[in-house]
């Protein structure tokens, strides 16, 4: 599990921090973007194809109202009850006199016609069966007519529409028209043609020999006209020689085509260069591209200044924790900068230089639990305590037999077994009264039952942990250093239980000591060739090593009254280690 940890990606700071900023700057640029996008690409886009679906419909109803325009007009030409009517007369007629009349009153209708109607171009009969055909023009310059060289935009009943094309009129020579010929039946197999002509005022995007795009718009739009046969009758998208008379295919890919159907099937189409039609986006998409690069630009410039920022703290505590890893000594750093970092490093020298006294302070308590137990094994290895046992155990052997020696044996195993440490440093108050007893009756067998002492050992005191081997000490002292000679003696031993502390106390109606030598005996260096003073600086460095200063140790002593000996220490244990089992061998 550590080995894949280890081995993924981004797992440093420096890569996290990195990609966290850069997703950070990255993230609302893509929504922005999308969003951008969204607007201008598909919102904008539907509102421009919108307005250009509507364009083109605006220039087919202008083209329908211009073609519905001729159609009414071709009414007012028409052989029953209009203009028509009286060419059919004019053409009749054989008096000279009765065609000048008419002449006159169809020239005043198509000269009215003409003025009600400003947008006609050229407007005249057609009869191609005289030897004049153009009848009563509305121009007055040379007029070249011919049906054969107009290609129909499309028919409807009698009507033929052509167009766009150049006006006939040469006076209008140049100037593109629509066109309507209208066939006119005046009986017995004869007929006429009416034929009239109107501008492309309204649309004159249509024939834009370059479109270069109104004021509203930056990019050129080309049209197409396509008939209902589906055949191309005017386009300036190409060359009008290769598509004229043509089916019309939308060019792939090369425009924007948009489309408005007439009524009559013909078709207007308006064509956008792709590339012109793009140019707005693509320019967004240029200058979106640049900010975002600024801004991913922006993003990983902070992630290394913040990086900056936050390595130098770091690397300084780290300097500091491999600095005390091998040097436990207060040293001061330099600041970080940051007041986070330097609370942290605050707070890591506070806990290195308490690392250091308590490290300082265990090495001191192991030195000193150290001495205790060479003491310890001298107070308990008494050369001369043991010599006088063995000898003891040697006389009444000789004198007594074996039952007594076996008391003997059994009272001095169980007090060596307690002494050299085969139990845990820690006892309870029964065992170390228990030890005392068996003592006391090692050393009564020994001098011939000359000592008296008694235990009082309150009920609520036994089962209190203690250090091991404090209170025999105290009665070694006694026993020996109390009385002298044969003297018989009496030694109180009392431990008591006080409002959660332990009072232990011994005392004896001995000789006493002299104030100069029980300042001697309580003192750190005690009196160390004659032994006296050792037992007693073993059990105030055990009272330090597991109670410090909770635990007291006092003697009252006057020459012939006798000596007493109070300890006193909290009834719960709060130093020491207590799975130190086992003292030295």
């Amino acid at each position: 599990m550590n080995t894949a940890l280890r081995r993924m990606p981004f797992r440093s700071l420096r890569s996290k921090l990195a990609l966290l900023l850069i997703l950070a700057a990255a993230i609302p640029i893509v929504l922005i973007g999308y969003i951008s996008y969204r607007w201008i690409y598909i919102v904008q886009t539907e509102k421009i194809e919108t307005e250009w679906v509507e364009k083109a419909e605006r220039e087919r109803d202008e083209l329908e109202r211009k073609l519905e325009e001729l159609a009414r007009v071709s009414q007012l030409l028409d052989v029953e009850g209009g203009i028509g009517r009286e060419v059919v007369r004019f053409i009749s007629s054989g008096d000279s006199y009765e065609r000048s009349m008419l002449y006159r009153d169809i020239t005043d209708s198509i000269a009215n016609v003409n003025f009600s109607n400003p947008n006609l171009g050229a407007m005249f009969f057609y009869a191609p069966q005289l030897e004049e055909p153009l009848l009563f023009p509305n121009l007055t310059g040379p007029i070249s007519f011919s049906l054969e060289v107009l290609t129909p935009f499309y028919k409807q009943k009698a009507f033929t529409y052509y167009g766009p094309h150049f006006s006939k009129a040469e006076e209008r020579d140049g100037e593109p028209v629509f066109s309507l010929l209208r066939k006119l039946d005046y009986g017995q197999g004869k007929f006429l043609y009416a034929y009239i002509e109107t501008g492309i005022g309204g649309l004159e995007s249509l024939f834009e020999t370059e479109p270069r795009g109104d004021s509203g718009r930056a990019f050129p739009v080309y049209h197409a006209l396509v008939g209902p046969d589906g055949r191309v009758v005017y386009g300036n998208f190409r060359a009008e020689t290769e598509i004229v008379g043509k089916p019309f295919r939308q060019p792939a890919g090369q425009y924007q085509t948009f489309r408005a159907e007439g009524r009559h099937g013909w078709t207007l189409y308006q064509l956008i260069p792709r590339s012109d039609y793009d140019r707005e986006m693509n320019k967004w998409l240029k200058q979106f591209a640049l900010f975002a690069s600024l801004s991913l630009l922006a993003g990983i410039s902070l992630a290394w200044l913040i990086w900056r920022m936050v390595y130098r703290p770091i690397r300084i505590i780290n300097r500091e924790i491999s600095r005390f890893s091998y040097n436990q000594t207060p040293a001061k750093t330099a600041a970080t900068g940051l007041p986070e970092f330097d609370r942290i490093l605050d707070n890591f020298q506070a806990m290195g230089r308490r690392i250091a006294e308590l490290i300082l302070d265990i090495e001191d308590k192991e030195k000193r639990r150290g001495q205790l137990e060479v003491e310890k094994l001298l107070v308990q290895i008494n050369p001369h305590f043991l010599h006088n046992t063995l000898n003891t155990i040697q006389w009444l052997a000789r004198i007594q037999g074996q039952a007594n020696i076996a008391t003997l044996v059994s009272v001095f195993t169980r007090v060596l077994h307690y002494n050299l440490g085969k139990k845990t440093i820690i006892v309870t108050v029964r065992e170390e009264a228990d030890a005392v007893r068996d003592y006391i009756e090692l050393q009564n067998i020994r001098y011939d039952h000359i000592f008296n002492v008694r235990l009082d050992i309150g009920e609520d005191a036994l089962d209190i942990p203690i250090p091991r081997f404090i209170l025999q000490p105290l009665v070694e002292n006694a026993l020996y250093h109390g009385f002298d000679g044969d003297e018989v003696g009496a030694i109180d031993v009392t431990i008591s239980r006080e409002d959660r502390t332990l009072l232990l106390q011994v005392s004896d109606n001995g000789k006493g000591i002299p104030d100069d030598k029980l300042a001697d005996m309580l003192e750190a260096s005690g009196d160390r060739k004659s032994g006296l003073g050792i037992g007693l600086r073993y059990v105030k460095q055990m009272l330090s090593v597991y109670y410090g200063e909770e635990a007291t140790l006092t003697m009252e002593s006057a020459p012939g009254e006798g000596t007493r000996v109070t300890i006193r220490l909290p009834d719960e244990m709060k130093g020491g280690d207590p799975s130190w089992t086992r003292s030295k061998r």
